[in-house]
């Protein structure tokens, strides 16, 4: 639980003046909602798909909530997640020239 905490926790750290960019520049233009904020989704479904495995880790594997597929929620949510961090660094830099 502390790694889903931890992935919820550093982007906003690391990136909070370039969130505080793209938050003040807000419109509904598709354009911009596709490559300011895509990046961040992503990042957002990689921990939405980690967390039912991390909340039953330890667990009875038997038991009615512990999910059938935990290598594929935890493989599709690490591949999110990481689509989602390479989208946002190019953005970092892409928005640090500007």
């Amino acid at each position: 639980m502390a790694g889903v905490a931890a992935a919820i926790a550093c982007p906003i750290l690391i990136w909070h003046d370039l969130i505080d960019r793209l938050v003040s520049s807000f419109s509904l233009d598709p354009a911009y909602l596709l490559t300011a904020w895509t990046g961040f989704a992503l990042m957002a479904v990689g921990v939405l798909a980690v967390l039912p495995v991390a909340l039953t880790a330890g667990g009875n594997p038997a038991g009615r909530f512990h999910p059938r597929r935990r290598n594929t929620l935890a493989g599709w949510g690490a591949s999110f997640y990481l689509m989602g961090l390479g989208l946002v660094v190019q953005l970092g830099a892409i928005a640090a020239n500007f």
